[in-house]
């Protein structure tokens, strides 16, 4: 089965022909904190992107931040008195929080920074930059030209959508005062590069669509920056996706206005969080972000977690039990992709579009499952973690740099997680005393018989386990009930962790002595 990356990007090639360089566009404003809904748009251009470069096609990816766009409301988190820069552009609002240049910056900023660390490669631009030294400015005049046609496409949707048409008056921009920087209406145009506004502050001036002050509207801005660039494909929410929505005016006005084709488009679904309600909305601040994620979860698991659905399908992350299943699941994928396992062609192909650059060899994988039993248990560092890792068989002795710097990370992520996310069920702690337990005479001598066959010899994880059950089975001491105290005796709950591999971690002797319950 043929992943829908490479659909899409053969239908690319289909449609736009043989090209020297196929752009892929995604782009948001930055009104608030990107959060990992806005990520699956940069991630599904990357992926399709990522499946063109491996057809042997040159691809460049646009990441457009509309930082140009208005300041239109004050978040929750941010002072009110901020409401003083309401519709100035994001990108000349002050930071609230005095770290960054500006409003928009603070926000640009992390998300960037948590992109490269997934290393995709990405061309981050900025429509305030664009538009203020005049790359936008051709375009921008030949909209003013053909307002009377941009009006009609618009105003061909709104009747089907049985809303008022557009006043005669209408422009196809807004200004921002040269003076204020505050939204300003276009009263007029001289029909070459000057453009007459009127400020809220009460003044009229004219200016120059070269300096920068002219911004068109959105259904205006989207098609005119298909045309600037040539771009072949951009994913889009079902929001812009649905009947007379921006995409369909988009793709009139570029044909209409700039004699283009509009880019190929993919329709992507939300993501959520298991559990939580509503839509996550930066603005509201009601948001997990990508570095929320890379305190669980290492960088290829974030990037299959995308890869691995088709775009229009809801992604609800599970941060809970969900997450050691992934990391399974991812795993076991990876172990496919090597070879090491037998799998279908499109699991390996997942994988490989996952990863930024294809991988040598499997790099050493600590299972995430045993990593959260290990890291609560008190005598254990890192050092004795990776030495139980490598006496219980889960990775090898002989480990380079790579894949210790992958175990450490996996151990931190493992921390993480149980610090965070673990339900309490996957919780514990190892009794320093032995806890009184009623134990009849059969489980007694089990416990006894065990305990000496522990101490007798060290054995291997599944040696163990077959001593656990044979000495219960023997006595026909039903496995519920035998279980259940071995669990009572050391971390005081009815289940826990799996048993033999659990033993197998902590220290012998103590053990032994637990088992004899014996403090």
């Amino acid at each position: 089965m043929v992943h829908w990356a490479d659909h899409m990007a053969e239908k690319i090639i289909n449609e736009r022909g043989d090209k020297e360089e196929y752009i892929v566009e995604s782009g948001i404003t930055p009104s608030g904190y990107v959060h990992i809904g806005n990520f699956r748009e940069l991630f599904t251009a990357y992926i399709v992107g990522h499946a063109l470069r491996d057809k042997g096609k040159r691809v460049r990816h646009i990441h457009m931040w509309d930082d140009y766009d208005r300041f239109r409301k004050v978040p929750r988190n941010v002072p009110p008195e901020w409401k003083e820069y309401l519709g100035m552009p994001v990108s000349e609002v002050p930071d609230p929080w005095g770290c960054h240049e500006s409003y928009a910056e603070h926000f640009m900023e992390l998300f960037e920074s948590e992109v490269e660390r997934l290393g995709i490669e990405v061309d981050f631009l900025r429509a305030s930059e664009l538009y203020k030294r005049g790359e936008y400015a051709e375009e921008i005049r030949i909209a003013f030209e053909k307002r009377d046609e941009i009006k009609a496409v618009l105003d061909k949707y709104r009747e089907i959508a049985k809303q008022p048409p557009l006043p005669e008056d209408w422009w196809p921009a807004m200004v921002y005062c040269p003076k204020h920087r505050r939204e300003a209406e276009v009263i007029g145009w001289d029909g070459s590069w000057r453009v007459r506004y009127r400020c809220p502050e009460g003044h009229e001036g004219w200016t120059d669509i070269r300096e920068g002050n002219v911004k068109l509207r959105w259904r205006v801005d989207w098609p005119m920056r298909w045309a600037h660039f040539g771009v072949d494909f951009e994913p889009a929410g079902k929001d812009h996706l649905a009947a007379g929505s921006s995409y369909d005016t988009g793709k009139e006005i570029i044909k209409t206005i700039y004699g283009i084709e509009a880019p190929l488009t993919l329709m992507y679904e939300f993501v959520g969080i298991k559990g939580q309600k509503g839509k996550m909305s930066g603005s509201k601040g009601n948001v997990i972000l990508l570095s929320d994620l890379y305190e669980i979860m290492e960088p290829g698991l974030v990037r299959f977690l995308y890869a691995k659905h088709r775009p229009n399908k809801e992604i609800k992350i599970d941060l809970g039990l969900g997450l050691l299943n992934l990391y399974d699941e991812f795993d076991k994928v990876e172990r496919i992709y090597f070879g090491l396992e037998e799998g279908g062609e499109e699991k390996r192909r997942t994988y490989e579009l996952s990863v930024p650059e294809k991988p040598r060899r499997l790099i050493a994988q600590a299972p995430f499952r045993f990593l959260v039993v290990l890291v609560q248990m008190p005598h254990m560092d890192e050092e004795r973690i990776i030495s139980t890792l490598i006496d219980q068989g889960h990775i090898s002795k002989a480990l380079e740099r790579e894949d210790m710097e992958r175990i450490r990370l996996r151990i931190r992520l493992a921390r993480n997680w149980v610090e965070k996310y673990a339900p309490d069920d996957v919780k514990f702690k190892i009794l320093e005393e032995p806890p009184e337990v009623e134990v009849p005479e059969d489980v007694r001598e089990a416990l006894n018989e065990l305990a000496e066959i522990i101490g007798s010899s060290e054995l291997g994880v599944k040696a163990l386990e077959n001593a656990i059950y044979d000495v219960a089975r023997k006595r026909g001491i039903p496995s519920k009930e035998w279980f259940k105290i071995l669990y009572r005796l050391f971390i005081g709950k009815d289940k826990g962790p799996r048993l033999a591999p659990f033993l197998a971690s902590l220290d012998r002797e103590f053990v032994v002595r637990r088992l004899k319950m014996e403090g």
